[in-house]
């Protein structure tokens, strides 16, 4: 047998193999559609019956082919035709992966596939015809033979093996594999399971079609390092040879494709005219080069690729190959591999602690420690890399390195800027994080200059969520999108999708790697340009931040976390210490003009401290707000002068939080420049004047100066009435702080009176379902529950909050408010169960609303403590009152704030509950004598402590301290309180306990009746505080019915009978028992 011969049979052995496989899919395709008619034409079916005969016969002629029985003409004679059948049945494969239905496949999938299959009915018919024909001739050559043949026929293929020529260099080029991967292979590559077993599917779905794949990743996330991983599973492939080009620039690819050539002994690999790409690719297309996978590394510059460049036009499109790209730029990889690109973030946590464990030596860290560096250097392979070389060199433990990490950000650019030895990386690629980072900026300002301003700007600012209308800076939209698709593209920048719906339109919100960010500072301030950026975005923030009312929030609350950063930044942090300015500043209508640009202007940087003031405060962080209007106080005094209405302006930003913060003196001096200045300017009715002086009246309030605060808010709303009229906005907010004052002084009367008066001006200017209408009738209730009325109370606030509701929804701070007094007086009106499942909302709204650390969400827990308390839950209650009372404590860093002395009041009284009098008593009298100092002594509060303290003394059996106590609160409360108020009610019932324990038993039993009576009055009779008097009214009774049926024994016992019988005295004795409880 001739060697044509000889590769003939081997032809037949390997064809036949892959005709059944190929025979028995298509037969299972068809038979999965044939039971719907709907699906494949007929002509399909007649395919279907004969698939498997094919299949049968070709199986035959393996076995024969397999164990040398076919004759030298039959091995001639069949090739051509099994191959035309492999190349028929590939060809209705093809056609069967476009039109057969998956049992997967949805009702409108299917018929898609169907109406795609009546293309192709010519095209199966000529292949029914050439299967049969294929056939018909296989079948003439089948028949029985001898096993005497079979050795004739091993040695005709013995011999046509011997007699093949000697293999040429070209022979050489088929059967021989490449390994060419420029770096050696560690072992200390962790995670990226996925990734692997992603580019595994990938590669591994293409069978023999040509295949294309892209790892796209920010610099330093380890795409090289996974396809080294990646590259070394074919080390020792005998199937697959493996190439690699850096794609960094073109010399780089033109010298990698020398050493592919030069390997590989491709033809004109020594002329220096050829071009290397070229014929590396034409042979790569080629049979000769066999099986390969061509790795391209670093391929960033997407105009080297596709542009003027246009590498990528020249790289191998065989089926035998698979290439697989890495690339920083997401366009470049979607370019190259369409859908099967692969995107390569940060290390999982897990992943992070297994590569530094791995690095730093198995069992040396604690894992808490790795977890924090991992965490701190966000995960990126190259950082920990790094980091674990910079540990291991210089003998540190990971928590001396995470303090030198931390110092600032100095030292944290420093240690990213440290040079290691990687024999991993490239030995021409810079090894430390921000060189590697550096590397990608100066190539986005070469390519895109917006894109590279834009990126400075987001370096001055916080990292997360930043704003589209911070970046915007009028060029053409089109031009920004594309600049920003730069920067997503290089992974530099994330795009959100949460952010804040405002005026209509969704705000855009961008993440900044944080690393990232910190190595363009370092890269702006090497070109002496971070400064420059610093002063263009403070002057972009001065004109768009403008607001921070809480009706804006929406808007305003993207912006203050970045102008809090830029504030605090290197740049600025020193500004008050100017004494000059370069600046000039010129503002006319919103937009700031300065001379020169590129400089720091500390107007702008006060302007935005005021706004940054206003929001803190708004939000309930009075300490952030006095320091920052402080602040802008300083700038503005020393750049604009001391009677600059601006100046006056943050002397009001500063006496709010001052206030708050129980910082009287700073509060008042501050309101009295304020209106000063402005009586100076703009006159002393000239609404801002009032607005300072109404916030001193404000101020006296806490300052236990009620009757100042009155006379003040008196005073301007006077001034209001007059100059604005009854109804002006003005006028009816001053209204709200008068009746706050006398509300606090216990005038209940007079707060009720001028709410009253608000509600209805407001209803006639703004209409009865307005925000600042239902505010007012919501002022209103909490002025009748204060007064005891509860029921008028609850209806009025319950009209409100629904309104509300729905006006503004549950998280607007009012509505809180509301929800909040809603929460006291459902409890007041003895409705537990549901003033505890409203508390309980309103405290997990204003957690999410305002942090759990805001005084109001401590007010709330308070709330639910007294709730506790009033269902018998002691220790609960107590235990939330310890956790407020630390809290308030540390936060108004007083002993006299009211909130700390509510708390320490509440937590007495659960105490004493708890029969635990010698821990409530000293407490008490401790609140007591700061409520005389601070409140005086006829304050409904004082009196309520006066009460209170009594209490815990009648308890002690300090009868006599007890008596002048609730002698004193009672007088005073019936006076000024009413004999039906809830609190006087309780005085009484106290004082009748005092009374039933001095033996005054005929004052106990009256004021034991009036406590019943003024109860079913005020609260109702099913209130539970009714029904537990209700209880003691009785308790009393039949302990005095008892005493006095065993006087009565007593006595007869003294008395001779004469005429009388013992019946006789009992009955006697009964009726006085009755005649006393009358």
């Amino acid at each position: 047998m001739s060697g044509a011969e000889a590769l003939a049979l081997i032809g037949i052995v390997s064809n036949v193999l892959q005709l059944v496989d190929f025979s028995c899919q298509a037969f299972t395709r068809i038979r999965e559609c044939k039971e719907d008619s709907s699906h494949l034409p007929k002509v399909f079916w007649t395919l279907h019956n004969q698939l498997p005969l094919i299949s049968h016969a070709l199986q035959i002629t393996w076995n024969q082919a397999h164990s040398n029985e076919l004759e030298e003409s039959a091995c001639e004679a069949l090739y051509p035709v099994i191959e035309d059948c492999r190349n028929t049945i590939g060809e209705l494969k093809v056609i069967l992966e476009k039109v057969a239905i998956s049992p997967s496949d949805s009702g409108w999938k299917k018929n898609l596939r169907a109406l795609a299959s009546c293309f192709h009915d010519k095209e199966v018919a000529a292949i029914e015809t050439s299967l049969s024909r294929s056939l018909a001739i296989i079948n003439q050559y089948h028949g029985a033979y001898t096993a005497s043949t079979t050795g004739a026929i091993l040695k005709r293929l013995t011999a046509a093996v011997a007699s093949i020529p000697e293999k040429t260099d070209d022979c050489d080029q088929v059967t021989t594999r490449h390994f060419m991967v420029p770096s050696i292979w560690s072992d200390d590559f962790r995670g990226r399971q996925d990734t692997m077993d992603r580019l595994e599917e990938i590669v591994s779905a293409s069978d023999d079609k040509h295949c294309r794949v892209a790892i796209v990743g920010l610099g330093g996330v380890g795409k090289t390092r996974v396809i080294i991983e990646y590259a070394y599973r074919f080390k020792n492939s005998e199937s697959h040879s493996l190439f690699w080009i850096h794609a960094s620039s073109r010399s780089r690819v033109n010298k990698t494709c020398l050493e592919i050539a030069k390997s590989a002994k491709i033809q004109g690999w020594d002329d220096p005219k050829t071009n290397k790409l070229n014929i590396v690719s034409e042979w790569l297309d080629s049979p000769q080069s066999g099986k390969w996978i061509l790795i391209v590394d670093n391929a960033d510059d997407f105009d080297l690729l596709f542009g003027s460049g246009n590498l990528v036009r020249s790289f191998p499109k065989s089926s035998n190959g698979v290439i697989v790209m890495t690339t920083r730029d997401a366009r470049v990889g979607m370019d190259f591999a369409k859908r099967t690109t692969i995107l390569l973030g940060a290390l999982t946590v897990k992943e992070s602690i297994a590569l530094l464990d791995t690095r730093l030596g198995t069992g040396l860290s604690d894992v808490e420690e790795l977890k924090e560096l991992s965490e701190e250097l966000c995960g990126i392979p190259l950082a920990l890399v790094q980091a674990s070389s910079f540990i291991r060199q210089n003998y540190l433990s990971i928590p001396s390195y995470l303090e030198l990490y931390r110092a600032s950000d100095r030292d944290k650019i420093e240690l990213l800027s440290e040079d290691f030895d990687d024999e991993v990386r490239d030995a021409e690629t810079l090894n430390p994080v921000a060189a590697t980072w550096s590397i990608t900026f100066d190539h986005i300002l070469k390519i895109d200059l917006l894109a590279a301003e834009i990126l400075s700007t987001m370096s001055v600012l916080d990292a997360q969520a930043i704003p589209e209308s911070l970046l915007y800076t009028g060029t053409q939209r089109l031009n920004f999108s594309k600049a920003m698709g730069t920067l997503q593209a290089f992974t530099l920048v994330t795009a959100r999708t949460d952010g804040p719906i405002w005026e209509g339109r969704q705000e855009r919100l961008f993440d900044f790697h944080r690393l990232v960010r910190l190595a363009m500072r370092s890269w702006l301030s090497l070109n002496g340009e971070l400064e420059s950026y610093a002063a263009r975005t403070l002057k972009t923030m001065a004109e768009r931040f403008t607001d921070g009312q809480w009706e804006t929030r929406g808007k305003w609350s993207t912006y203050l976390p970045h102008a809090t950063v830029l504030l605090a930044s290197e740049q600025l942090a020193y500004i008050e210490d100017l004494t000059l300015t370069s600046v000039s500043h010129d503002q006319d209508l919103g937009t700031v003009n300065h001379n020169p640009e590129g400089v720091v202007c500390p107007v702008c940087a006060a302007n935005i401290l005021a706004i940054l003031a206003t929001c803190h405060y708004t939000i309930g962080r009075p300490i952030v707000s006095l320091e920052e209007a402080e602040r802008s106080y300083r700038l503005r005094r020393q750049f604009l002068g001391d009677n600059h209405i601006e100046t006056l302006a943050a002397l009001d930003l500063i006496s709010r939080p001052a206030k708050d913060l129980y910082l009287f003196p700073r509060a008042v001096e501050a309101c009295k420049l304020a209106i000063n200045g402005k009586s100076e300017i703009l006159g002393p009715e000239h609404p801002s004047t009032l607005s300072s002086l109404a916030t001193l009246g404000i101020i006296y309030r806490p300052m236990g100066l009620l009757e100042e605060a009155k006379q003040i808010g008196s005073q301007v709303l006077e001034a209001r009435r007059k100059v604005l009229g009854d109804i002006h906005p003005d006028t009816l907010s001053s209204m709200t702080y008068v009746a706050t004052a006398y509300r606090a002084s216990g005038d209940y009367a007079t707060a009720v009176k001028l709410e009253t008066e608000k509600l209805q001006g407001w209803t006639k200017l703004r209409g009865p379902l307005h925000p600042e209408t239902l505010e007012a009738m919501a002022g209103l209730a909490w002025a009748l529950a204060c007064r005891g009325e509860y029921t008028r109370a609850a209806q009025l606030n319950s009209r409100s909050l629904k309104q509300q509701l729905d006006l503004r929804g549950p998280r607007y701070y009012f509505t809180l408010w509301t929800m909040s007094s809603m929460v006291v007086i459902l409890g007041m009106q003895g409705k537990y169960s549901e003033a505890e499942e409203l508390g309980e909302r309103v405290l997990s709204l204003r957690i999410q609303n305002m942090t759990a650390s805001h005084p109001f969400c401590y007010v709330s827990k308070l709330y639910l403590a007294w709730l506790y308390n009033e269902t018998g839950r002691l220790e609960k209650a107590e235990a939330i009152e310890l956790e407020v009372l630390a809290f308030q404590e540390s936060f108004y860093n007083s002993n006299c704030h009211n909130d700390v002395l509510l708390t320490k009041s509440q937590l007495a009284s659960t105490y004493t509950l708890m029969g635990r009098h010698q821990e409530a008593e000293p407490i008490k009298r401790e609140v007591l004598d700061l409520r005389l100092d601070l409140t005086g002594e006829e304050h409904p509060v004082t009196l309520r402590c006066k009460s209170s303290l009594g209490l815990s003394y009648l308890e002690l059996w300090r009868l006599s301290d007890a008596e002048k106590l609730l002698s004193s609160a009672l007088t005073a409360q019936n006076a000024i309180m009413g004999a039906e108020h809830p609190e006087t009610i309780t005085t009484m019932l106290r004082t009748a306990k005092l009374f039933e324990r001095q033996g005054r038993c005929q004052e106990a039993g009256r004021l034991y009746s009036g406590v019943m009576q003024a109860s079913i009055k005020a609260l109702g009779e099913d209130h539970p505080r009714t029904q537990a008097r209700m209880r003691e009214l009785e308790r009393f009774e039949s302990v005095q019915r008892d005493s006095n049926i065993k006087a009565g024994l007593r006595t007869m016992e003294n008395i001779k009978l004469g005429s009388f019988d013992i019946q006789t005295l009992t009955i006697i004795a009964e009726r006085e028992v009755e005649e006393n409880a009358e």
